[in-house]
């Protein structure tokens, strides 16, 4: 969350009891199926050896800035290069059932003043990939630099052409955050680096879920996962955040089935929406130069409204625990700020960081749509209570013929979005039916201007005009 100084200028938390971490040290972290130990060239050589050479060429080694060996002696020296490294420290991946080694990682760019730490040099042999002692031996690594040295921030670096290493490291539970371009040079070739991380923020949710997948019931008689990485999280404590995110993302399953009923399997490009509506938000700012305008904070408030539309239906799609856990993690976060708008400045600079994420992840980024409604001055309650007014008006929308050009968006002399303004003032926000309140008036208003047979509603089925024939709402299903 984004805190401000007395300049009213965003700054970062505050760590007011950080200390510097420890260095990693050459132990052994045990787990169910397998074992790590630093890398020793004559207790892992020989088993190391044997599990690379079985692979059918040296496509492993072509991402790494070592390797394929040509022979036994070459791969030694690796060995004792790796197992002697100053600025590193190499595990070996020990099979708990026979104690052969298949494959080495390490704890690498340590840097215990500010708690960072990367996972690197990830070289499986055949008989580790695709396996739970994989899983598990990333598992112990991160629990033991993040748990047992307390890093808050874990690392995953690779070539950017490197795909499988890019979706082991999304299977993990890395956020990508960007690619260095022309970051290093290796066997004679230039690398742009993709870069992923791990918070100590974000671990206690991937703890529980490799918890879950790594436990013995999650896998059948063959060894086959019953469910994947990721779908066994427990839910997170209810909370503020939670209870608020589960409300809104019920009214936008309600209104996306009005919408399209089969939309979960519609092929719809959410962060595009996501960032034409960034695009209207800038526009509320008072940033260009060459034609005055105030900055229209009620508008700012209502695009970001409009944003989250988008990024709750990419969160439903996505049906990602660790993502709706985070997500409800962050909204708590402004339950309590205040409700004061900071300067036009500071919402441009993390609406533009924001607008970037979406595009790079093609996902919506709710840390930084939370940092962005604390900036334009909305708290957890005013941005749920907002965003229940305008789905109750898009949900109107829908009902009268939004789709199919038969709604009229002004009645009575006055825009739609001025009739919603005026409800949400006369309706109390505390009851649990806020939302349905909400629709019905918009409703009744809507129908008692347009007496039940006009232009608004030209062409629409009989049952779908008739107010009581409607689906009944959330409060009543």
């Amino acid at each position: 969350m984004v805190q401000l100084n007395e300049y009213h200028q965003p700054i970062g938390p505050a760590l007011p009891h950080w200390q510097t971490r420890p260095q990693p040290t050459r132990c052994v972290l045990h787990g169910k199926y397998c074992r790590l130990e630093a890398v020793n060239p004559e207790q892992h050589g020989d088993s190391l050896y044997q599990a690379y050479s079985s692979a059918s060429d040296g496509r492993d080694w072509t991402y790494l800035s070592v390797g394929p060996f040509s022979n036994r002696s070459q791969f030694d020296q690796h060995l004792q290069n790796i197992s002697q490294a100053s600025n590193a420290v190499h595990y070996a991946v020990v099979e708990q059932a026979t104690g052969r080694a298949l494959g080495t990682l390490s704890l690498m760019r340590i840097d215990p003043q500010n708690g960072s730490v990367e996972v690197g040099f990830v070289a499986w042999s055949p008989a580790l990939k695709q396996t739970r002692m994989a899983t598990e031996a990333h598992y112990l690594l991160m629990a033991y630099a993040i748990d047992g040295l307390g890093y808050r921030r874990y690392e995953w670096k690779c070539d950017t052409h490197n795909a499988p290493s890019q979706a082991a490291a999304r299977r993990l539970g890395f956020r990508y955050e960007g690619i260095f371009r022309q970051a290093l040079v290796y066997k004679g070739r230039s690398r742009d680096t993709a870069w992923f991380s791990i918070t100590d923020r974000e671990w206690p949710a991937l703890k529980a879920s490799f918890q879950a997948w790594l436990a013995p019931e999650n896998f059948d008689a063959q060894g086959g996962q019953k469910q994947r990485l990721g779908q066994q999280a427990p839910p997170a404590t209810i909370g503020p955040g939670l209870h608020r995110l589960e409300q809104m993302l019920a009214l936008q399953t309600e209104l996306n089935h009005l919408i399209d009923p089969n939309w979960r399997h519609a092929k719809q490009d959410y962060y595009r929406a996501i960032w034409v509506e960034c695009a209207e938000l800038a526009g509320h700012l008072d940033w260009k130069w060459w034609q005055y305008r105030e900055r229209n904070l009620p508008q700012l408030q209502l695009e970001l409204i409009d944003i989250l539309h988008f990024g709750l239906c990419d969160l439903l799609r996505s049906m990602d625990t660790l993502r709706h856990q985070e997500a409800a993690t962050v909204l708590e976060q402004i339950q309590h700020v205040s409700a004061v708008a900071s300067d036009s400045a500071a919402i441009m600079k993390a609406l533009e960081s924001f607008t970037l994420r979406v595009l790079e992840t093609r996902q919506f980024d709710f840390n930084g749509f939370t940092q962005l409604a604390h900036l334009c001055g909305l708290t957890l309650d005013t941005l749920y209570h907002s965003y229940a007014g305008k789905n109750a008006l898009n949900r109107l929308r829908q009902l009268r013929g939004y789709q199919h050009g038969h709604y009229q968006k002004q009645w009575n002399g006055q825009p739609d979005n001025e009739h919603l303004a005026k409800l949400q003032a006369s309706i109390p926000v505390e009851q649990d039916n806020y939302p349905e309140l909400i629709l019905h008036a918009l409703q009744d208003s809507y129908d008692a201007f347009f007496s039940g047979g006009t232009q608004a509603q030209a062409g629409l089925p009989h049952e779908q005009t008739n107010g009581s024939s409607l689906a009944p709402p959330l409060s009543l299903r």
